[in-house]
């Protein structure tokens, strides 16, 4: 009888309960569906949680307790880290915009948030510049670009990594120019780059639309400056003198 009840609800999509069911103590009826309907939702909920940092497409994951607030972060005033790690920048749909150079932790801290927005039940994305690009490029030669869009419009948060790694032809600009375009004031961004806003032609090739584009990305934002030495370069220095030791 027992495979039975398992089979049941497999068939009516009870996946929590044929893991879980027997675990749960029957003392009264009430309390005895109620637990079971409690099972279910928490399995449904972690594995809606799942979908949605499998769907933001990390590279690597990274937490907030992993990140170290170092002294050459400089937040703006009146901007915090517990603002930040709160996720409150969500709810007035304000961008964050992290500028520094290579290995400093912007990666780090984007990814982090976002990992966060995921496991918090909010929609997020994660692309490198290059690779939303390159992804822009495709659909819109397939003619899909309108159904990535309204991929897109379904997320809370976005952010776009890299932004100054590699230079983007002119069609690739304008495309990226179009989705940062649709994100103003519906949702959030976080952009990280190695390069500042004055370099920014240099990627995008194009005076107006770099203009229009930082334009749009700096109103309602907050800038985060990351200085200081690379990261991964102390921690590879650190590890070299561990084993020469």
């Amino acid at each position: 009888m027992a495979n039975h009840i398992e089979q049941y609800m497999r068939t009516l999509k009870l996946g929590g309960l044929a893991k879980e069911w027997r675990s749960v103590d029957y003392i009264n009826t009430e309390q005895y569906v109620g637990d079971l309907m409690k099972l279910e939702l928490r399995e449904r909920e972690v594995n809606r949680i799942n979908r949605l940092v499998k769907t933001a497409g990390f590279q690597v994951l990274k937490t907030l307790n992993e990140f170290i607030w170092k002294p050459e972060i400089e937040l703006p005033s009146g901007l915090t880290k517990e603002y930040i790690e709160g996720l409150r920048f969500l709810t007035p749909k304000e961008n964050l915009i992290f500028m520094g150079a290579v290995g400093t932790g912007k990666t780090h801290l984007a990814t982090a948030i976002a990992l966060k927005a995921c496991q918090e039940g909010r929609c997020a994305r994660f692309f490198t510049a290059a690779s939303l690009a390159n992804i822009l490029l495709e659909k819109n030669s397939r003619g899909a670009l309108n159904s990535f869009m309204k991929t897109l419009k379904k997320a809370e948060l976005i952010v776009i990594d890299e932004i100054g790694f590699v230079p983007l032809h002119k069609e690739a600009s304008e495309l990226l120019f179009q989705v940062i375009s649709e994100c103003y004031e519906r949702k959030s961004l976080i952009i990280t780059s190695n390069l500042e806003f004055s370099q920014w032609n240099s990627v995008f090739g194009d005076n107006r639309l770099t203009a229009a584009l930082i334009d749009r990305l700096i109103h309602h934002s907050h800038i985060v400056i990351f200085s200081g030495p690379s990261y991964r370069l102390t921690q590879s220095m650190l590890r070299q003198k561990e084993i020469k030791v």
